[in-house]
């Protein structure tokens, strides 16, 4: 990240265990993050174009992360990073298919990650 640049990033997950070293990763490098329990807090949250990019998990009660990143697609909102413990070739190209700017693998590469947010902070 840019010194004295605000970046402000999504990461919706039901595992609280995740949010929260997501959360301390992310402050670690100056990047602040909201975070949500389920897609559906999200988007009740007000919070889609709030922030520069959101992470979210495929599979969580309710609505899921791919449904979710149909409704932000539909939204015109920012870009989406899919998270899963469940990666296999459909599900990365469902959530490609469906406008994912990137797919991760749990466990997550934290390299890869602050790529994307990176990536995503651009003006």
């Amino acid at each position: 990240m840019q010194p004295g640049q605000k970046t402000t990033i999504a990461i919706i997950d039901d595992d609280q265990c995740l949010l929260e070293s997501l959360k301390d990763l992310f402050e670690t490098t100056g990047v602040e993050s909201r975070t949500y329990t389920s897609a559906d807090a999200f988007l009740r949250s007000g919070d889609m174009h709030h922030v520069k990019c959101i992470l979210a998990d495929v599979r969580m009660p309710g609505t899921s992360g791919l449904e979710l990143l149909s409704a932000i697609v539909r939204d015109g909102g920012p870009p989406v990073c899919i998270m899963t413990s469940f990666a296999d070739s459909r599900t990365e190209a469902a959530a490609r298919s469906s406008g994912a700017a990137a797919f991760l693998e749990k466990p997550l590469n934290s390299k890869d990650l602050m790529e994307f947010v990176a990536s995503a902070a651009k003006p």
